[in-house]
C-alpha cells in the first residue's frame, strides 16, 4: 500500500525536486560572506510545503481519474490529498512568517488553488501538462530568489548577488526548457499507448513526425541559449569550457541522436540518454558556483 502511495505522488520527482533546492541555496545562495533570509531550516519548510503541495494534487488527480483500477481507494487518496494540502498551506504560512513576509502566504494560497484546478480539470495527457510540470522547478527556483534574499549588502555584494540571481535564473529557464523536450520525447514513444487511452498529446494531435520536428526545435533552441550563454562568458575560460562541455556538446549529441531516431525503442534510448545529459547539466551548478564563491567571491 505505502508502494502505491509513494508511486502516485510520484515521490522520485519530488525527492529530486528538494534536491536541486537545497543544491541551489548551497551553491549560489551561501558561503558568499552575506546573510540572506533563510536558513537551511527555513528552506526546509519551504520544501515541505512545495512538496505537500505537489503530492496532494497528484492524488487529487488519480482520485478523479477514471477508467483505471483504483489499488488505492478513492477515499484514503482525497483524505490524504486534502491533509497534505493543509500541511503544505500550514508550512508555506508558517515560513511567511517567520522570515516577516506574511504576504508571501499568498503565493502558497495560489499554489494550493492551481494545483487543486489543474488535478481537478486535466484527467488527460496534453501540451498544458507538459507546460505546467515543466514549469515547477523553475517557479521553486524563482519563489526560492525571492524567499531568500540578502540582508544589508555593500555595493560589491550586490554586484555579487546580481550576477548569482542571474545564474540561477538562466538555470530555471533551461530547465523548463529541458523538462518540456523531455515530455515531448516520451510523448512521441507512447504515441501508440496515449492514443489508446484517448490522450491529447501532441504527437496524437498533430502526428508523430510534426511532434518529433517541434522536439527537434525546442532542443536547437536550448541549444542556441545555452551556447549564447557560453559566448556571455567566453572571456572567462573556467565558465565557458564548463558550459561548452556539460551544456552545449550534450545538446548537440541529443539533437544527433534524434535525427536519427524513428521508432519508440529509438525514443525509449533517446529518453533515457536525456535524463542522463540534463543529470550532467546539473552538476555543472557546484562547478560554476565554486567559480563564484572561491575565484571571485
Amino acid at each position: 500500500m505505502f508502494a502505491v502511495f509513494f508511486n502516485i505522488i510520484k515521490w522520485k520527482r519530488l525527492l529530486y525536486f528538494s534536491f536541486v533546492l537545497f543544491l541551489f541555496k548551497y551553491c549560489f545562495l551561501h558561503g558568499y560572506g552575506f546573510k540572506t533570509a533563510l536558513s537551511f531550516f527555513d528552506l526546509s519548510l519551504l520544501t515541505l510545503s512545495f512538496s505537500s503541495l505537489f503530492a496532494s494534487g497528484h492524488l487529487i488527480n488519480y482520485s478523479y481519474r477514471k477508467h483505471i483500477k483504483k489499488v488505492f481507494s478513492v477515499k484514503n487518496s482525497k483524505i490524504a490529498a486534502y491533509t497534505l494540502m493543509a500541511t503544505g498551506l500550514c508550512f508555506g504560512i508558517l515560513l511567511s512568517f517567520k522570515i516577516n513576509k506574511p504576504y508571501y502566504s499568498l503565493i502558497f494560497v495560489f499554489l494550493a488553488f492551481i494545483e487543486y484546478m489543474y488535478s481537478f480539470s486535466f484527467f488527460k495527457k496534453n501540451f498544458f501538462n507538459n507546460l505546467f510540470k515543466s514549469f515547477l522547478i523553475p517557479f521553486a527556483l524563482i519563489c526560492l530568489l525571492w524567499f531568500d534574499s540578502p540582508i544589508n549588502l555593500n555595493s560589491s555584494q550586490w554586484d555579487l548577488f546580481f550576477q548569482l540571481e542571474l545564474t540561477v535564473i538562466i538555470y530555471a529557464i533551461i530547465s523548463f526548457l529541458s523538462n518540456l523536450a523531455k515530455d515531448l520525447l516520451m510523448d512521441v514513444k507512447n504515441i501508440d499507448e496515449d492514443n489508446f487511452k484517448k490522450h491529447e498529446t501532441i504527437p496524437i494531435l498533430l502526428g508523430r513526425k510534426r511532434a518529433k520536428n517541434i522536439t527537434l526545435l525546442s532542443l536547437v533552441f536550448l541549444c542556441v541559449i545555452v551556447f549564447t550563454v557560453a559566448l556571455i562568458f567566453s572571456h572567462n575560460k573556467y565558465i565557458f569550457y564548463t558550459i561548452i562541455f556539460l551544456g552545449t556538446v550534450p545538446e548537440l549529441y541529443l539533437i544527433y541522436r534524434l535525427l536519427n531516431s524513428s521508432s519508440s525503442k529509438d525514443y525509449e534510448s533517446l529518453y533515457k540518454i536525456a535524463n542522463i545529459i540534463y543529470l550532467i547539466g546539473v552538476l555543472s551548478v557546484p562547478i560554476i558556483a565554486y567559480y563564484f564563491k572561491y575565484v571571485i567571491g
